[in-house]
């Protein structure tokens, strides 16, 4: 049941991972002519608890109609999750099994206090701030969109740097998961 909840949790967090450095981009800088949820990317690397995975694009499938660029989340433990993500006028669409719905993940024109909910009506998200800031193992970022969610699971707060998508997530005011430049020593010694 755990294992099931912290793959929901983090595919959720992983739709806010798709980005891609520009040439002279630090992985720690935003970049101004990009958006919060670009869906172009390298590989990446996110840390979450005591684990990792590594998130890449596939190519894309289509459903109900609609052509979704396939992600895939290969896990530490080898276990494979897969996110499909799709992009309209400005709004990031995430597909849904659960309801074979979609859930808005994002929209340009969402304000400060914009709230919404999932395609199954429970879960909820409301944007905090643009102007938030995280400090993590690897970087002190500011300027970031700030998304709470309200799941079943658990409560968070999913960090967004302009330009490179998801960079971290918080429980409880600590940081629980952020982006790393590569698989951490600790990990690749196990």
């Amino acid at each position: 049941m755990k294992k099931g909840i912290l793959i929901l949790v983090l595919v959720i967090l992983s739709v806010f991972s798709f980005s891609q450095l520009k040439e002279g981009q630090s992985f720690c800088d935003e970049s101004v002519d990009g958006g919060y949820f670009p869906l172009s990317f390298r590989e990446k690397v996110i840390l979450w608890a005591n684990t990792y995975y590594l998130e890449t694009i596939t190519g894309t499938k289509k459903i109900n109609g609609k052509t979704y660029i396939e992600f895939k989340q290969a896990w530490e433990n080898k276990n494979i999750s897969m996110l499909y993500l799709r992009e309209e006028n400005g709004v990031i669409y995430q597909y849904e099994e659960c309801c074979e719905d979609e859930t808005i993940r994002y929209d340009i024109d969402f304000k400060e206090g914009k709230a919404w909910q999932t395609a199954d009506g429970k879960g909820a998200y409301h944007i905090v701030s643009y102007k938030g800031k995280l400090k993590t193992p690897y970087c002190e970022y500011e300027n970031l969109m700030v998304i709470e969610a309200k799941l079943a699971y658990g409560n968070y707060k999913f960090y967004y740097l302009k330009g490179y998508g998801y960079i971290g997530a918080t429980k409880n005011d600590k940081i629980i998961s952020c982006l790393a430049p590569e698989i951490p020593k600790r990990f690749k010694n196990k």
